[in-house]
């Protein structure tokens, strides 16, 4: 079977507006846009009755087997959107996990688009929408990423204008978790 190699790039926010407070999450505008720093995922279809998914690089360390990517494969086929194919995905990460950076949930948007464009699934925008909300709040920026303003209502507007910037990032040896900021 043949395998397939899927870049899939660390996002920044380059601005980050805390706007008020929703029932559990805070309410966010933010000026987003993605870097050359990128995590590998290697795939292959297998004759088998599971998906298998391994992390493999340097921060592959503490990511558990309940993970955005496992979360998406499990949610794609109680959808059957997948038509029962089942993957070998490995996952080289580069990108730090609880960097802030969306790794796993850029992972998983990856994914997403690599089967879209190889039309194995067939989703429109509100199923699209939906199913990112259900397996992360940042995995939808990854949708066609581009640089983007997440707006405060949840909305997303695409920036078309070409931005370069150098960026340096530094990751402490510590993490922060998104859920306990």
């Amino acid at each position: 079977m043949k395998t397939f190699k899927i870049k899939s790039h660390a996002k920044i926010n380059l601005a980050l507006n805390v706007t008020g407070k929703s029932s559990k999450l805070h309410k966010i505008e933010s000026l987003i846009t993605f870097i050359d720093l990128h995590d590998l995922i290697y795939l292959k279809k297998i004759k088998k009755k599971e998906h298998k998914v391994f992390f493999k690089g340097k921060f592959s360390k503490n990511i558990g087997k309940l993970n955005t990517v496992t979360n998406l494969l499990k949610l794609l086929d109680q959808k059957n959107f997948l038509n029962d194919q089942k993957f070998e995905i490995i996952i080289i990460k580069n990108i730090p996990t609880k960097a802030g950076m969306g790794g796993g949930s850029m992972n998983a948007a990856s994914l997403i688009n690599f089967f879209i464009k190889k039309k194995m699934i067939n989703i429109n925008k509100n199923e699209l929408a939906k199913l990112t909300s259900q397996i992360g709040s940042d995995v939808i920026l990854g949708i066609n990423p581009m640089n983007s303003i997440l707006l405060s209502n949840g909305k997303i507007k695409k920036y078309f204008k070409k931005i370069t910037l150098h960026a340096l990032v530094v990751k402490p040896n510590f993490g922060c978790s998104t859920k306990y900021i």
